[in-house]
């Protein structure tokens, strides 16, 4: 029977690094043809920021300087013979006039924000005949009407927007009370003496 010869230890381990070193180039270059390239991840861009609105640059428009005188007008011609004694916008924009008749009888009137239609028909204050005889007296004693005390709110801060005005009295001297809104959207508290046209005060702030 014939021997074998048996090749060295070290030469059968080299051969077998050798074989496996193959089998995994080739492996690596069969999955090379199906590889894609790795995706790149997305980039997102910042949202803008919203623009902060400055200070005193929102709220409510400014008021017409002109619809007061508009809307007193159309209250007044809502009841006949009548003399307005208080103007003022509502939070909805329109206008509630008063408007008192000879008997001294008060009439609510709703005018629509622009001043030029009265919306409904004037309604009947309930009162009794003290308040009817106050309405009287501050009417007589009222030289100047809503208007001329408008245009003397007016005058007394120009560019200024009449919000609210009131025939009242004062320590026994009837007046006109106004709210006026200035360019600046500052608020003043004006009062005029109903008899002389005299600024009586002018405050602001609060």
């Amino acid at each position: 029977m014939a021997s074998r010869t048996l090749a060295p230890p070290h030469r059968r381990t080299a051969v077998l690094v050798l074989a496996g070193s193959a089998l995994v180039l080739l492996a690596g270059c069969g999955d090379g043809d199906d590889s894609q390239p790795a995706p790149t991840p997305a980039v997102t861009s910042p949202s803008p920021s919203p623009s902060s609105t400055p200070a005193g640059a929102t709220g409510a428009p400014s008021p017409d300087g002109q619809a007061l005188g508009r809307a007193g007008a159309a209250a007044v011609a809502a009841v006949p013979g009548g003399t307005l004694v208080s103007i003022e916008t509502e939070h909805d924009g329109t206008w509630e006039a008063q408007v008192v008749t000879p008997d001294g009888v008060e009439h609510h009137v709703d005018v629509s924000p622009d001043g030029a239609t009265v919306l409904g028909a004037p309604r009947v204050d309930e009162e009794d005949e003290s308040d009817r005889a106050k309405h009287r007296e501050r009417v007589q004693a009222a030289v100047l009407d809503y208007a001329a005390a408008a245009d003397a709110v007016r005058a007394e801060v120009p560019g200024g927007a009449v919000t609210e005005l009131d025939l009242d009295s004062d320590n026994g001297v009837t007046v006109w009370e106004a709210d006026v809104i200035d360019g600046s959207g500052t608020k003043h508290e004006v009062t005029i003496d109903a008899a002389t046209g005299q600024v009586l005060a002018n405050t602001t702030g609060r």
